[in-house]
């Protein structure tokens, strides 16, 4: 059975007007004028963020986007970073060098067992104020901006002096949370010789572990925010404030990472220790052994903390920006500023931008 004359199926040509099978003309096809093809309106822009002018995206990351951003940013950088990082492994490790060397000619077996211990405060020291240097280079990358050091020790030296004050009132806060539990935990083993009270010693730790997340923001919101030492804390609180636990995991499996890449440095170092018997713990050394020894740990220590300082502060500065993120909207601020295209406006019930300055601002 034939189709109905003058129907056409979805797709096929329209017939040429002429006789038809039935024996008629086909009716003339109706002349129609084409309405305008209205304007292309371009490549869509998506109403949220995008990844945005710099190498870190402007919206929330994952943990495999902090890492990756705080290896990319040591690339992008290096030599920001390492330039920065360089001067303050240098000090660490002259300091610990003068401590073995020390333990090494003065110091019992005992007191040399802790030898890697004692500079513990000046690492944390150097960890604040490394993060607080290393931040105005985060923030310029945000809105993509490339920071060479003279420029980053420019921006961060009007806040050098806050920055310290707060580096050693947060080495303060969490040094004390360390020895009001463990100290008597330690003189009451060492009174009852009693080895079995060690087992205290971790849950004791908790709450220094549970300050340092606390506190771990407070030099990006001195150095981004220009916050005060004492408000840059509270602002550090604030923002980790129900997010504890994602931040303790995240810290935790990236310092491991960290402390596996600066164990591949200074394994070699301490494979020459131990083959030449110079460390400050073996007490029959020459004094060329110990010597050769601490020089080579010191080496080996340099090239370790120069490379980790860095990706340790990027770390940091990338959870605080991350956190600001999620919980202010500070990647539309973000965006403004970098002055992407596209309609940056939240969504409904999109939290509102915070009050504080954008990075690099």
């Amino acid at each position: 059975m034939s189709e109905t004359p003058g129907w056409t199926s979805p797709g096929s040509p329209e017939p040429a007007p002429g006789p038809s099978e039935s024996g008629h003309p086909a009716p003339p096809v109706p002349q129609t004028t084409a309405a305008p093809a209205p304007p292309h309106p371009g490549p869509a822009v998506p109403p949220g963020p995008t990844p945005g002018p710099g190498i870190i995206p402007l919206r929330p990351l994952g943990f495999g986007e902090l890492m990756d951003g705080a290896f990319a940013l040591v690339r992008r950088y290096w030599k920001t970073a390492f330039g920065l990082s360089l001067v303050l492994a240098c000090v660490l490790e002259l300091v610990q060098a003068g401590v073995s060397w020390w333990l090494h000619t003065s110091g019992t077996r005992t007191e040399a067992m802790f030898d890697g211990y004692y500079t513990l405060p000046l690492e944390m020291l150097a960890g604040v104020v490394s993060t607080g240097l290393l931040t105005p280079v985060i923030g310029n990358s945000l809105l993509g901006r490339d920071t060479t050091p003279k420029q980053a020790w420019e921006q961060a030296r009007p806040h050098l002096g806050r920055l310290t004050g707060l580096a050693l009132l947060q080495t303060a806060i969490l040094l004390g949370s360390l020895a009001v539990p463990l100290v008597p935990i330690l003189a009451l083993t060492g009174a009852t010789m009693q080895p079995a009270l060690l087992l205290l010693v971790p849950p004791a730790v908790l709450p220094a572990v549970f300050l340092w997340v606390k506190v771990s923001f407070a030099a990006p919101a001195l150095i981004l925010e220009r916050q005060s030492v004492v408000g840059a804390l509270k602002r550090s609180w604030h923002l980790v404030r129900g997010s504890w636990w994602r931040m303790f995991g995240t810290m935790l499996v990236f310092g491991i990472a960290v402390g596996l890449l600066a164990g591949v440095l200074t394994v070699p170092g301490a494979i020459i220790t131990l083959l030449i018997g110079g460390g400050p713990a073996d007490i029959y050394a020459t004094d060329g052994e110990a010597a050769i020894g601490i020089g080579v740990m010191a080496v080996c220590g340099v090239l370790a903390k120069t490379l980790t300082i860095p990706l340790t502060g990027n770390m940091l500065g990338l959870l605080y920006i991350d956190q600001r993120i999620r919980r202010e909207a500070l990647d539309l601020e973000l965006a403004r500023a970098a002055g992407l295209p596209g309609q940056w406006t939240p969504a409904a019930g999109a939290p509102v931008p915070g009050q504080y300055p954008p990075p690099g601002a």
